[in-house]
């Protein structure tokens, strides 16, 4: 009897560990709300529900698939089917997703424009420091100036390349965990 119950313990343990995310609500108001039906017809998730699910998700092993277990009273589950929860969740995670992609194509468009007025602004101020040293006496003024503008140059493509090199880092991983949410198979239990 004992081996039964540690087989059985073994097999919820490796279910669980298949990347489940688990929700215990006592309605269905604490994760859905019908308040900005568009572009959601059926209603969309809470702040809070979505930093949840984005937390739990991020704890898992990247290539693992995520599926999320809402646990409802029986009355819950009785007023919106499992179905119209999980198209509504997967709708939801799949807008946010593109809102991700959009945001890092505006910053791409936005680094490429500080890019080229960077650029511009490195070729004068390095084109301004080898004037200053060829047509100025050498002196100690003249050196601090040249280094000016040499700094000045370096420092006008500091953010576009920070852009290019870093800031889309943070949008393109929520973007893939929101791609990864809306894949997720989601089962509502009673």
């Amino acid at each position: 009897m004992s081996g039964e119950t540690a087989i059985g313990e073994h097999a919820m343990q490796a279910e669980k560990a298949a990347g489940d995310i688990e929700i215990r609500l006592r309605s269905l108001s604490q994760i859905l709300t019908d308040l900005d039906p568009s572009p959601f017809r059926e209603g969309s998730l809470t702040t809070e529900a979505v930093e949840y699910l984005l937390l739990k998700a991020k704890e898992l092993p990247e290539k693992q698939p995520v599926r999320i277990i809402i646990h409802l009273p029986a009355a819950e589950a009785t007023e919106r089917s499992a179905a119209s929860i999980a198209t509504t969740m997967t709708s939801h995670f799949d807008w946010c997703a593109k809102v991700e992609s959009k945001k890092i194509s505006e910053l791409f468009r936005a680094g490429r424009r500080a890019g080229l007025i960077g650029f511009a602004t490195l070729a004068t101020c390095l084109l301004l420091a080898w004037h200053v040293t060829e047509n100025l006496p050498a002196r100690p003024i003249t050196r601090i100036v040249q280094e000016s503008f040499v700094i000045l140059g370096w420092v006008s493509i500091w953010k576009p390349l920070e852009m290019f090199l870093y800031e889309w880092m943070p949008p393109d991983r929520r973007r893939r965990l929101f791609l990864r949410l809306a894949a997720a198979e989601v089962v509502v239990r009673r």
